[in-house]
């Protein structure tokens, strides 16, 4: 080989090497740049997480003074012609408007619950009320559920399954998830057949006491749980009657909570299963009720004879705000 040739032959060699080597060094240079890049993503996504993970803590619940209270109220049924455990539509909404009137929040008793158990994370009603309604009778839904919802109440309606939909005068299943899908009604419990524990006690053994109301109790929460398609927190006991066997059957069930008849309000430290409730009969005029709630002792004198009479008639004298006319109950 010439020199010529030679000198030509490693210029090219070394030219090359060069343009390999400047290469190397470009994509070494263009990796390192891509890993600290990485690096730089999945630190900013793991400070962000973190970011996000410190504001989704709730707010702290607040103290409840020492002589807080909820009162539950326990109806039944909304008629024309009332019977013992039921009361006009007027009277129901001169309850409700009388219960605005004097300040009060409307809670479903799983909120009552949540309040008074320092689960409660929205401001503190002053004033907090429940109306409750047992049994699962239609007017729940014509003549209740409109004044909810005209006056911004809520309510929790204890059924029995084994009446929905199947009686006349009985709440069907549609109604039910009208309500609930409104937000204003919560549905819980009332077992299946509605059997009085009394009853039952002097009839069966204990273990087929047992097993009965162990049966009523889950087979009434799988039912409406199925149905309606929501989670059932609660139970009311038939008759408002309790006893050691049916709080823990009720537990085990996976219910958070039941409710009793019991005229006394709902303080701290409550007993979870055994919830205590005014039972709201034809005779608890308006008078009666703010007795109830707000704690002052009944003027007995003021029911007695013609004076009962007329509150049953004229029960706007009784409170200082004015209760509009009713218009007749239709179902939408």
């Amino acid at each position: 080989m010439k020199p010529k040739d030679f000198f030509h032959s490693v210029g090219w060699g070394i030219a090359i090497a060069a343009l390999i080597l400047t290469v190397f060094e470009a994509g070494q240079i263009t990796w390192e740049r891509w890993l600290e890049r990485k690096e730089q993503i999945n630190r900013k996504a793991i400070e962000t997480a973190f970011d996000r993970r410190i504001f989704v803590f709730p707010p702290k619940s607040q103290p409840l003074p020492p002589d807080y209270a909820v009162f539950v109220l326990c109806y039944h049924d909304f008629s024309d012609n009332p019977q013992k455990w039921s009361i006009t539509p007027q009277r129901l909404e001169a309850h409700l408007q009388t219960l605005k009137a004097l300040g009060f929040t409307f809670l479903t008793v799983s909120e009552a619950v949540d309040l008074l158990s320092g689960r409660w994370r929205n401001s503190l009603p002053k004033r907090a009320v429940v109306i409750t309604v047992d049994d699962g009778f239609q007017s729940a839904y014509t003549v209740l559920f409109p004044l909810l919802k005209r006056y911004g109440a809520k309510a929790t309606l204890f059924v029995y399954t084994d009446w929905v939909g199947k009686r006349r005068g009985a709440l069907t299943w549609e109604q039910l998830r009208e309500m609930v899908q409104s937000g204003l009604v919560e549905v819980a419990s009332h077992t299946v057949t509605h059997p009085y524990p009394r009853r039952l006690k002097r009839s069966l053994s204990y273990q087929q006491y047992r097993n009965r109301i162990k049966w009523e109790l889950e087979q009434s929460k799988k039912e409406l749980e199925q149905r309606l398609g929501i989670k059932v927190s609660g139970v009311a006991y038939p008759g408002g009657q309790v006893d050691g066997t049916m709080k823990s059957l009720a537990k085990r069930a996976g219910y958070l909570w039941a409710a009793v008849i019991n005229p006394e309000p709902m303080t701290v430290g409550f007993d979870r299963y055994a919830i205590p409730r005014y039972g709201v009969s034809s005779d608890t005029t308006v008078a009666m009720l703010k007795t109830w709630v707000t704690k002052q002792p009944i003027q007995l004198a003021r029911f007695g004879g013609r004076g009962k009479k007329a509150t049953k008639t004229g029960e706007a004298d009784a409170i200082s705000v004015n209760l509009p006319s009713m218009a007749r109950n239709s179902r939408r």
